[in-house]
């Protein structure tokens, strides 16, 4: 009994001393400030347009492929000496951003980060997240001009902590340089150029980590994560094809290597035209004869609506556009789709997206002729 009653202590001491120097191990970190103690790095799912190192005390940077580095200070800590030149410096906690991209808001609203946005490149009239809309008209968040001419008195008056902007800050160099003119750090929203749609969703944990997010961000990824693969992959046989057609009659199909081909192939359907650019993202413009030609034999087609005054919701009104489409076997067999208007602005759900492309191409009656993101050309 009295061996039993050691030995019973004896563990109880061991627990004891190692809980201690668990402890002891955390605090020792979590003290570390003012220097680079390298830690871990994050290991991203389908991302691959930015990494993440984790350094002791709650520092990290963020490594984006177009080479721009930001090094995230946390609340409470110094920031280190003899950083590199290149490094962006954040001080956490962020609460004065102004953005510019619309994928962004849509993580961010998601992860609960919105309420750090103070300023946007996007007009009321512009927004189709609700929250954003919400926000603007109670006055937490104020337009400060186009992205490509903002205004930049109200930046310097402001002095926003960071400028979030999408790719499209690419075309236009001279505000980038105006913005390092003005000691104002940017960072650009690369979660377009993710092949994979789970690779856009996976941006939320950079913006989670910006914002103390991280959470709630990996919640997110893994919801919709969840949501792809509860999905029967298996091939319908069914082809799909995507385009947006502009207003002076130039039609653009989504080419086989973008995300949005990656988005009907997870759905359960088979890309269309077969191997059309499979190396290549983005779209390929095509006049209305040769887009005929490419689309004529497509079981369905899911047209992109980027319009912000016009929205489809008839297949006469797609006909009216160009007489050519009324002999497309989708158009004869009613098999057109339109995404919703708020398409282009939805980064978050990409994998309830997917779901409803499964939906679209695989229901057998018109009970699901109204999805969340997709509806039917009638």
């Amino acid at each position: 009994m009295k061996r039993k009653i050691k030995i019973a202590v004896s563990l109880c001491l061991l627990i004891v001393m190692g809980s201690f120097f668990l402890m002891g191990c955390s605090s020792a970190s979590d003290k570390v400030d003012g220097k680079l103690e390298f830690d871990s790095s994050m290991q991203l799912e389908y991302a691959q347009n930015f990494t993440v190192d984790n350094y002791k005390g709650g520092y990290k940077i963020i490594a984006l492929k177009d080479g721009t580095r930001y090094l995230t200070v946390p609340e409470g800590k110094s920031v280190p000496k003899d950083l590199d030149a290149d490094l962006v410096v954040l001080q956490l906690p962020l609460t004065n951003v102004c953005l510019g991209s619309t994928t962004a808001a849509s993580l961010m609203t998601d992860i609960g980060a919105l309420d750090a946005v103070t300023l946007t490149t996007q007009k009321r009239e512009s927004w189709y997240i609700d929250k954003v809309g919400a926000a603007m008209d109670a006055g937490k968040i104020t337009y400060v001009g186009d992205y490509d001419t903002p205004d930049y008195e109200m930046l310097t008056a402001k002095q926003p902590q960071l400028l979030i902007y999408s790719g499209m800050l690419d075309s236009h160099p001279e505000v980038a340089d105006k913005f390092k003119e003005l000691g104002l750090n940017c960072l650009v929203d690369r979660s377009s150029d993710e092949s994979h749609p789970l690779g856009r969703v996976e941006w939320a944990k950079l913006f989670g980590i910006l914002f103390d997010k991280e959470d709630e961000a990996q919640k997110l990824f893994d919801e919709q994560k969840k949501v792809v693969d509860s999905i029967d992959a298996k091939s319908t046989g069914k082809t799909v094809l995507a385009f947006y057609r502009t207003s002076n009659g130039s039609c653009y199909v989504r080419n086989g290597g973008d995300y949005f081909a990656k988005m009907i192939e997870l759905a359960g359907g088979v890309y269309y035209p077969a191997n059309f650019n499979a190396d290549k993202s983005g779209t390929t413009k095509m006049d209305a004869e040769t887009f005929y030609q490419t689309a004529i034999d497509a079981d369905y087609i899911i047209y992109i609506d980027f319009s912000s005054s016009e929205q489809l919701t008839q297949l006469s009104e797609l006909v009216a556009k160009d007489p050519l489409f009324a002999d497309l076997k989708a158009v004869k067999n009613g098999n057109v789709w339109s995404t919703q208007q708020s398409f282009w602005q939805i980064t978050s759900t990409l994998g309830n997206m997917i779901s409803d492309i499964n939906t679209a191409i695989t229901a057998t009656d018109h009970a699901h002729d109204d999805l969340t993101y997709l509806y039917r050309l009638k």
